[in-house]
C-alpha cells in the first residue's frame, strides 16, 4: 500500500485497497460500535496496521525514502489522512475519528518511527565498522569514526513497562539484585528504570543472532515492526554496565506536571549503572517533538546528582535536550556522537 495513494479509477486507489485490506480483516481502523463499555468511541485506530499501511515501501527518513527531509510530522498527517479516508470509504455513513483518539496512539507512533530511524543508523555504522567502507546515501560519516569490528552498537526500543535489567548478564543481575535486596531489608527501593530507546555496545565476540542489527529495516511492515519490537529477546542476558552507551527518552511533548519523570529515570540510570555496575558514565537524552507548553530546557538543565556526588566537575543529568523534528536529522545526530564514546 502506498504512502500517498494515485486517484481513482486506478487499481491501486485508495477506495481499492482499502475496501480489500478491510474485508480481508487486516484494516488499520477497529469498529467497536457494538462493544457495550460505556464509551461515546465507535472506531478505534489499529497503530500497527496504520503503520504498515503507510510505510510498507521504505522507513522514514532511511534508505529508500523518496523524500527523506520530511518531518515526523509531516510522516505522522499523511498516514491520519489515509485513515481518515479509509474510514470514509469503509464506514460512508457513520465514521467519525477524533483528534483525541489520534492523540492515544500519536506518541507510540512517534516512537516507532524514530526507533526505526535509529536502528537503521546501527545498521549503517555497524556496516562501516565491518567494512572501512562508508556507503550509506544519506547519512554523512561521523567525524572521527575509525572502523573496529569491537565497536559496533546496537540501538534497542524497549517495551513499555519493560525490565532493564533482563538485558544484563547472570553475573551483572546478581549484582543488581543483591544491591535491591540490601535496600529492601530497609523498606526502600531504587528501580533501574526503563528508557523508550538504549544504545549498547555488542560485546565482543558477538553472542549469537545480534547479526540483525547489522541489516537496516527497509519499511514498517508488521513483520519489520515486530523486528524491532522483539529485539529485547535476541539481547536478553548480554550485556554488562560497560556496554551501556545511551539512553533516550523520547516525547512528542511533555506536560509541566510530568516534567521531572525523565530527570528521576536520568539519575537512578547513571547512579546504578556507573555505581553498582561500574560502568562508564552512560548518557541520557530526551528527544521531543515539541517544547511548547512547559520549560523544558529550563528544568533539563538541571544537575546530575551523581556528579554532584563524587565533588568533580558537575554534569547534567539529561546531557542533551533535543527537539526531534525529522528523522534525518535526529538520526545524524546519534550517529555523530557514536565516535565520541571513549569505550
Amino acid at each position: 500500500m502506498p504512502f500517498t495513494f494515485p486517484a481513482a479509477p486506478h487499481a491501486d486507489s485508495q477506495a481499492s485497497v482499502c475496501a480489500a485490506c478491510h474485508a480481508a480483516g487486516t484494516g488499520c481502523l477497529l469498529d467497536v460500535r457494538q462493544v457495550k463499555n460505556n464509551r461515546s468511541t465507535k472506531f478505534q485506530i489499529t497503530q500497527h496496521r496504520l503503520l504498515a499501511c503507510a510505510f510498507e515501501s521504505f522507513t522514514p527518513g532511511s534508505i529508500g525514502d523518496p523524500d527523506p527531509t520530511r518531518t515526523f510530522k509531516a510522516y505522522r498527517e499523511q498516514g491520519y489522512k489515509n485513515l481518515e479516508e479509509a474510514g470514509k470509504i469503509i464506514f460512508p455513513s457513520d465514521f467519525e475519528l477524533t483528534t483525541a483518539q489520534k492523540g492515544k496512539v500519536d506518541g507510540d507512533v512517534f516512537e516507532m518511527l524514530e526507533a526505526a530511524a535509529l536502528w537503521n543508523v546501527a545498521a549503517a555504522w555497524n556496516s562501516f565498522m565491518d567494512t572501512g567502507v562508508w556507503s550509506h546515501p544519506t547519512l554523512k560519516k561521523p567525524q572521527g569514526a575509525v572502523p573496529t569490528p569491537k565497536r559496533k552498537v546496537a540501538i534497542i526500543k524497549m517495551p513499555r513497562g519493560g525490565d532493564t535489567t533482563q538485558l544484563l548478564t547472570p553475573s551483572a543481575r546478581a549484582e543488581y539484585q543483591a544491591f535491591e535486596a540490601s535496600l529492601s531489608g530497609r523498606g526502600m527501593e531504587l528501580r533501574l528504570s526503563t528508557p523508550d530507546i538504549l544504545g549498547m555496545r555488542i560485546p565482543d565476540p558477538a553472542p549469537p543472532g545480534f547479526e540483525i542489527f547489522d541489516r537496516p529495516i527497509p519499511n514498517l511492515t508488521i513483520a519489520s515492526q515486530q523486528r524491532i519490537e522483539r529485539a529485547l529477546d535476541t539481547v536478553r542476558g548480554a550485556f554488562e554496565g560497560r556496554h551501556f552507551l545511551f539512553a533516550i527518552a523520547v516525547k512528542t511533548s511533555v506536560r509541566s506536571d510530568r516534567l521531572y519523570q525523565a530527570l528521576f529515570e536520568a539519575n537512578v540510570l547513571k547512579y546504578i549503572l556507573g555505581y553498582v555496575l561500574r560502568g562508564p558514565a552512560i548518557r541520557f537524552y530526551a528527544h521531543m517533538e515539541s517544547l511548547e507548553g512547559a520549560d523544558v530546557r529550563g528544568r533539563y538543565s538541571a544537575a546530575s546528582m551523581t556528579s554532584l556526588l563524587t565533588g568533580g566537575t558537575p554534569t547534567r543529568a539529561i546531557d542533551e535536550t533535543y527537539q526531534a523534528l525529522k528523522p534525518l536529522e535526529t538520526s545524524q545526530r546519534v550517529l555523530d556522537d557514536l565516535p565520541t564514546y571513549v569505550l
